[in-house]
């Protein structure tokens, strides 16, 4: 049977350099925490370069730090279970109401967390940015497209200023030719993938701003950004983009969108009647 890859360090252990047994004798003491840390957390707590972890990665045959977590997971989870969060695993055997209890206590915990995690000065700066900004493009890659569409259905209904779109080739287009004046809210729960940083790196060219919402605060993309609103659950590598951190991300777009009104209540409610007065035509 192949080893796992908790095995296969102890196995390569000898052959780490002395950054990378720092790595590994991190791992073994907090394997269950490693499954939720960011790369860039990682090596902090390790007291190493973000590239040393990189190299350690691929020195066990991975593809990268992600890979890695997915296999630390691998290695813990229990035979026969299904990856789940703050509610339990939810197994096999679970009858349907055990499985409804779960996912709701796990739906609650997620929003607790992100009211927790999320900070009043933040969301005041957001806020602001978001008042004076001549446009407001939203985006977000993968599961958090969904999250981005959102923002721009909600926020189009109190002004027109509020964009997104969903092909790749036409966001480049679109933060290309960004002002002074314009902002970005981006939906990402990592803040390190390679399009958040692709397009962090346009945003800041273009002298645009940058409202990031994630889990991390050390993540790479918040060193663009002008104001970081964090929130997230503690989300498992299987999880590939949980229910219960879009639910987070959700209720931060709803806290956004209740200051951006608070600010300006009167267009807002213009707005909004003139968009009522729209849709009624389009009911039987």
């Amino acid at each position: 049977m192949e080893k796992n890859i908790v095995a296969l360090m102890l196995q390569e252990y000898e052959n780490f350099t002395r950054s990378e047994r720092k790595i590994a004798d991190y791992v073994l003491e907090h394997q269950k925490e490693t499954q939720y840390i960011s790369i860039t957390d990682l090596s902090a707590e390790c007291e190493v370069a973000v590239s040393t972890v990189s190299l350690f990665c691929r020195k066990l045959r991975l593809a990268g730090f992600n890979d890695f977590k997915l296999e630390l997971a691998r290695a813990a989870l229990p035979a026969g279970a299904i990856p789940g969060s703050y509610g339990g695993e939810i197994t096999p055997e679970d009858p349907p109401a055990a499985v409804m209890g779960k996912v709701l206590h796990t739906a609650q915990d997620a929003l607790n967390n992100a009211y927790h995690m999320l900070s009043e000065r933040d969301v005041n700066r957001a806020a602001d940015l978001l008042r004076d900004a001549g446009q407001v493009i939203c985006l977000g890659q993968g599961n958090h497209s969904v999250v981005a569409l959102a923002a721009w259905a909600q926020f189009s209904t109190t002004s027109p200023k509020f964009k997104t779109i969903q092909d790749s080739h036409m966001q480049a287009v679109m933060l290309s030719t960004l002002s002074k004046r314009d902002v970005v809210l981006y939906f990402s729960y990592s803040g390190a993938t390679h399009e958040v940083l692709e397009a962090a790196e346009v945003i800041r060219s273009r002298g645009a701003r940058l409202i990031l919402v994630t889990r991390f605060p050390n993540s790479p993309a918040s060193a663009y950004a002008d104001t970081v609103l964090l929130c997230g659950p503690n989300e498992q590598p299987f999880q590939f983009g949980s229910t219960s951190a879009l639910i987070s991300q959700l209720y931060v777009l709803e806290v956004l969108l209740s200051e951006f009104i608070r600010r300006d209540p009167e267009t807002a409610e213009r707005n909004r009647q003139s968009v009522g007065k729209s849709l009624t035509q389009k009911c039987v």
